[in-house]
C-alpha cells in the first residue's frame, strides 16, 4: 500500500490509458488529465478488492510530490483526487474526489 515517488510516472503504468468514463467524469469533476501521471507515481496504491487498483492523493501523498517540484496551487489542486485502474489491462476506469 504505499506509493512510488521515483519521478514523475510510475514506471508500471507510465501507458495506462483513459476509458471513455474515466475521461467523461474526469471533465465533469475538473480534473485535469496532466493529474494521471502524478497520481500514479505519488499516490497512495491500493486494491479495491473489484479487481482495479485505486490511486489516491492523500497529505502524505502531497507532501511528497511538494518536495519534488514545490508546493503549488495545481499541487493543492490534487488533494482527494483518485484513480482507479484496472489491474487487468492497465485502462483508467474511474476519476473523482473523495470526499470525506
Amino acid at each position: 500500500m504505499g506509493h512510488n515517488n521515483q519521478g514523475l510516472e510510475s514506471k508500471r503504468n507510465r501507458h495506462a490509458s483513459m476509458s471513455r468514463h474515466a475521461d467523461k467524469r474526469a471533465q465533469q469533476r475538473g480534473i485535469d488529465k496532466v493529474a494521471l501521471p502524478l497520481l500514479l507515481a505519488y499516490g497512495q496504491r491500493e486494491f479495491d478488492g473489484k479487481g482495479g487498483i485505486r490511486y489516491l492523493m492523500t497529505a502524505s501523498s502531497l507532501d511528497s510530490l511538494s518536495r519534488a517540484v514545490g508546493r503549488t496551487k495545481q499541487v493543492e489542486a490534487l488533494a482527494g483526487v483518485y484513480a482507479v485502474i484496472s489491474a487487468e489491462d492497465q485502462t483508467v476506469i474511474m476519476m473523482g474526489h473523495r470526499h470525506n
